[in-house]
């Protein structure tokens, strides 16, 4: 059962189930005019414009997209945008991290503070990478 108090809900009744979606109450379909239009602006940037006028009763607008929406047979792809993956979602589980005791042996013998520290992690990281694992290494040993 979808419900079209949500929005994409709401969507999929408009382009699927168009005698559903005459049922719907005015007020339901102005609830969701700025996404519809927004949504329905990545196709047709210059009628959505029209459509952004001042005043203009939403639920209308919702209407007149509708009858745009009878064409298509289900939700079209442009409607789900596609966002950027965050950062730390792209970083993979296989990351070396080192421990803390090798980082303040490599800052010390090389005499630098953290701020330096950060700037070789941002532009020689497998260099560093390589160097703090021999660190370790030693620490180990002892």
């Amino acid at each position: 059962m979808l419900d079209e108090t949500k929005l994409f809900d709401f969507i999929k009744i408009m382009f699927t189930k168009h005698s559903q979606y005459n049922t719907i109450k005015q007020h339901n379909k102005k609830r969701h005019f700025f996404m519809i239009n927004r949504f329905f602006a990545i196709k047709y940037p210059e009628n959505a414009n029209a459509f952004n006028i001042n005043g203009i009763e939403g639920s209308y607008v919702v209407d007149a997209w509708s009858l745009l929406a009878k064409r298509f047979t289900r939700v079209p792809g442009w409607i789900y945008t596609k966002t950027k993956k965050s950062a730390k979602a792209a970083t993979s589980k296989n990351e070396y991290i080192p421990i803390d005791k090798a980082v303040e042996v490599y800052m010390s013998k090389y005499e630098i503070g953290q701020r330096e520290f950060k700037e070789m992690q941002k532009f020689a990281p497998t260099a560093l990478n390589a160097e703090l694992q021999a660190i370790e290494k030693s620490i180990q040993v002892y």
